[in-house]
């Protein structure tokens, strides 16, 4: 008996979807995905437990969800990126899992009314077991929406000079790359990016390793903005929320939407570095 049948034909979401679950292999071996009623979730920590991922996705984001029963998926993130990389153009994804079993299925099939070949995947499961940890909401002193691509573009371009990124946030934002071949700074004005607010009088200054956050900007493909928050002694959040799309190719960059009306989103949060 199928108690889990899931379905996404948007194309957008397609390419969505199959970006994060082939891009979560590089922060763990594996993932619990938490699937009831109402919500696909999971969250996971990168192996020295520095950087924390969370996926939500709620049932109406997802062409068809039909789940009777919770049930806990434990897959291994390597073997779904290899299926993921199977997904060709105008072709829709379909899960399936059958009460008590050890497999979770998924279908890679084309479009309505189109011709293409069908692929079908067994993925064996795994008892992981895992135990969620409690996510609080809170407020962050300093709030940023850039384009995706412009700071994925400036994190690698920084991440040369060194593996640390310095964040101050004042009226403006300075980026800073420093090691020992020499640095790099980046001057961000308000004017620059979709969003930039910081709490009266505030001034931050934080470091944080520049390979995680080169980890989460490949993430970027999933919407053309990001939206990133910082606090003095908290763990930066990065997020792409799933709900408003920017559009790629439009040149309207009036940001409305706020991160914390997003239902749909992938998040990280990344502990600062603390000087010895």
């Amino acid at each position: 008996i199928i108690n889990m049948k899931i379905i996404l034909t948007d194309s957008r979401k397609v390419s969505q979807f199959s970006s994060i679950l082939k891009n979560l292999k590089n922060f763990s071996l594996d993932i619990e995905m938490h699937v009831n009623e109402n919500r696909l979730y999971t969250q996971g920590m990168d192996s020295a437990h520095c950087c924390l991922f969370e996926l939500e996705l709620q049932k109406d984001w997802f062409t068809e969800f039909d789940v009777d029963c919770p049930v806990r998926l434990g897959i291994n993130c390597e073997l779904l990126a290899k299926i993921f990389n199977c997904l060709g153009d105008n072709q829709n994804i379909e899960l399936n899992h059958a009460k008590d079993t050890d497999s979770l299925f998924v279908t890679l099939s084309p479009k309505e009314g189109e011709k293409g070949i069908v692929k079908e995947f067994k993925l064996p499961l795994m008892d992981l077991d895992s135990e969620l940890m409690d996510v609080h909401t809170i407020e962050y002193a300093a709030d940023i929406h850039m384009i995706s691509s412009q700071f994925t573009e400036l994190v690698n371009q920084l991440s040369i000079f060194g593996n640390e990124l310095r964040i101050k946030c004042a009226e403006d934002i300075r980026l800073t790359g420093k090691g020992e071949i020499g640095s790099m700074d980046a001057l961000i004005k308000e004017d620059d990016i979709l969003m930039y607010a910081i709490e009266e009088d505030s001034e931050l200054d934080l470091t944080f390793s520049v390979g995680y956050i080169n980890m989460m900007v490949a993430f970027g493909k999933i919407n053309k903005k990001v939206q990133i928050h910082i606090s003095t002694d908290m763990p930066m959040k990065i997020q792409y929320g799933m709900d408003t799309f920017m559009d790629m190719d439009s040149d309207d960059d009036d940001d409305d939407g706020d991160d914390d009306d997003d239902k749909n989103y992938i998040r990280f949060f990344l502990a600062p570095k603390i000087d010895d």
